[in-house]
């Protein structure tokens, strides 16, 4: 008679598979070895020898629960000396009331631990879980709370198509609903950061606009910053595109002719330097022939996202993500700039001046999103 199996190893998708075939194999008493991870497959070996020297090991399922029975009812119901004690909790006319409270609020506590849990290391999944739509954005990069609020566009659907369904969706949240009338506008401020290739961004606009305008209607513009003189790479972006140029002081709003004129400021200074000139523009001309643009560059942090955001909440400017052939934007930044509820209006490169500036609209920013997330 051939000796029982004693030591095997199995090889399985994930770690529950495979402790459930050596538990099939050996029995409930086998010891695991070793686990390791080779081409997307676990390799468990377990033995049955020694088994009753060996502490049983448990399946992981019952180590968690394990653990959390211990924590929970050791760190959570333990009282400064002893656990609570239901017993006392009632008396001739039913429950305590301070004892019902303490109770909900343990109970609460459960609940914002078990929200909490995050499982890690999806390639030891389960097939289903592993597989769903959800969980592989999250893999991407996309925040679990923009998942949530756009898996409607998703459920039900296989992941390819729920992925460019949940794209188009986050994209639509993105663009700003009155795009189309960009071109209307007089008055252009271009904010952002040193480095953001605000001033570039100037000129491309500037040169946007010449192609459904007389070039002599475009007004390249600077905020006064102290010296009267306008910068050179500015002064040379209007040579280059033959435009008037002019200087605006941060504290009032630009001359400008509307119907007939359209002036486009860089904003060199720092943006609380330019606030009163913005507001002025807006008091004289109108909010909806004043647009703010936010130079937000490619590669930014969540972390300069938000303080940009923050800094420019008064004035809500549209965005324009500059630089993108220097560096992309990702899920994670696209989820942040969601989350803040910002607009992106504008999508553009470093080089070359003319025809290097896009609308943002739904379709474009979506094949975007396809192709670099």
């Amino acid at each position: 008679m051939e000796d029982k199996l004693t030591t095997t190893t199995v090889i399985a998708n994930d770690t529950s598979s495979a402790m459930d075939d050596i538990i099939s194999q050996l029995g409930e008493d086998a010891v695991i070895l070793s686990t390791n991870h080779k081409d997307g497959k676990v390799h468990m070996t377990a033995t049955t020898e020694n088994a009753s020297k060996t502490p049983r090991r448990m399946k992981p399922s019952q180590q968690f629960s394990k653990i959390f029975e211990s924590r929970m009812l050791n760190d959570q119901f333990l009282t400064k000396e002893k656990p609570l004690e239901l017993d006392n909790a009632f008396n001739e006319t039913g429950a305590s009331t301070a004892q019902l409270s303490a109770l909900r609020n343990e109970i609460q506590d459960i609940r914002n631990m078990l929200s909490g849990v995050v499982v890690t290391e999806p390639q030891n999944l389960n097939d289903n879980v592993a597989s769903t739509t959800a969980l592989k954005l999250r893999q991407c990069g996309f925040s679990p709370s923009i998942v949530k609020k756009l898996e409607k566009s998703f459920l039900g659907k296989d992941y390819e198509t729920g992925r460019v369904s949940f794209l188009r969706s986050l994209a639509k949240t993105l663009v700003p609903s009155d795009i189309e009338n960009l071109k209307e506008k007089q008055i252009f401020y271009i904010i952002g950061s040193s480095g953001s290739g605000r001033t570039t961004l100037s000129a491309k606009l500037a040169a946007f606009l010449a192609d459904n305008n007389k070039s002599n209607s475009i007004i390249l513009s600077e905020i006064q910053n102290g010296t009267g003189l306008m910068s050179d790479s500015l002064r040379g972006f209007a040579r280059l595109l033959n435009l008037k140029t002019s200087i605006v002081e941060k504290d009032k709003a630009p001359k400008n002719e509307l119907d007939c004129q359209k002036t486009i400021i860089d904003v060199s200074l720092d943006l609380s330097h330019s606030m009163e000139s913005i507001k002025a523009a807006r008091k004289i001309y109108g909010s909806k022939n004043v647009c703010v643009i936010l130079a937000v560059p490619g590669g930014s942090s969540n972390r300069l996202i938000e303080t940009l955001s923050n800094a420019c909440e008064d004035i809500e400017p549209i965005i324009a993500l500059s630089k993108l052939d220097e560096c992309e934007i990702g899920p994670e930044e696209f989820s942040k700039l969601a989350e803040l509820n910002s607009k992106i209006g504008i999508i553009t490169g470093t080089n070359d001046i003319v025809n290097s500036l896009a609308l943002s609209s739904e379709n474009v920013l979506t094949q975007y999103l396809k192709e670099n997330c």
